[in-house]
């Protein structure tokens, strides 16, 4: 059964391609869909309020079309932060990466989304990814428990309810957090996604597009889209890809605020 599941093994048995696809390859495609997402929500958002072109069908159309590409973008983010958590030798330092970029971002998304220099009650993904990094972290903690009972033959009862309480007080702040204290983009569902991947990580396809289902509650219908994810998502080989140092990676961290920071500055400068 495993065996089926198995991501690598599904490539082959429904020949969808020889070709392997990298955590590189990945990122790339996920930072290629979040600027055409973030350019319809910006730029072209902002051209169809100041010129009242709700009616306009083309132009909506156009609209429409950059978000449902952008749908793309915030699942693979979730599976990489997984796939991070799993094979980072300091989850510390991840998180903290994680936490001074989503301080960092927080003007150039308000500037460039929500017209503000700030506005507190709407707060970029880079909260919700964090979050999500420190509840999976704290779970594979409860994971070690359970298996520590487990070796030394305790009531397997009272086990599996401690395992789930000591869950139940991580999942619910955290959920609590990411959707009413800091409203981060995509909230609850957001976590809650990445949690799912990361329960099954074992099973990454499973696990991925449970975790659509739970952004399709969530965050809206037309998040199913990112279903679509799922045949590069099984060329996925596990590998980080052709990252040449620290400055590759942070290439993809510094992306997010930089290319935020000029759609909202070309925004002023034009005018919308």
């Amino acid at each position: 059964m495993t065996q089926l599941i198995n991501s690598n093994n599904m490539t082959n048995k429904y020949g969808w391609g020889t070709s392997s696809w990298s955590g590189y390859d990945l990122k790339i495609v996920a930072v290629i869909t979040m600027l055409i997402d973030h350019v319809g929500a910006s730029l072209l958002w902002r051209y169809i309020e100041m010129s009242h072109g709700y009616n306009d069908s083309v132009l909506m159309g156009v609209y429409e079309l950059t978000r449902y590409i952008g749908r793309m973008a915030f699942p693979i983010y979730c599976f990489l932060l997984v796939e991070g958590f799993l094979h980072t030798r300091s989850v510390g330092k991840y998180a903290l990466r994680l936490g001074v970029f989503a301080l960092i971002s927080e003007v150039p998304f308000d500037l460039a989304l929500n017209q503000k220099l700030w506005r507190p009650d709407s707060n970029n993904v880079f909260f919700t990814l964090l979050i999500g990094l420190l509840l999976i972290w704290g779970i594979s903690f409860v994971e070690k428990f359970y298996e520590f009972w487990k070796e030394k033959k305790l009531d397997a009862f009272i086990g599996t309810l401690l395992a789930l309480a000591v869950a139940i007080l991580m999942v619910v702040p955290a959920l609590f957090l990411a959707e009413t204290i800091l409203s981060s983009d995509y909230g609850m569902g957001g976590v809650l996604a990445i949690l799912v991947i990361y329960l099954f990580r074992q099973y990454r396809l499973i696990g991925y597009a449970l975790s659509i289902i739970v952004l399709y509650i969530f965050a809206g219908s037309t998040e199913i889209l990112a279903l679509f994810m799922l045949l590069p998502l099984s060329r996925y080989d596990g590998t980080r890809g052709p990252e040449k140092g620290k400055w590759d990676k942070y290439f993809f961290y510094g992306f997010y605020p930089v290319h935020l920071l000029v759609l909202g500055v070309l925004c002023m400068v034009l005018g919308i």
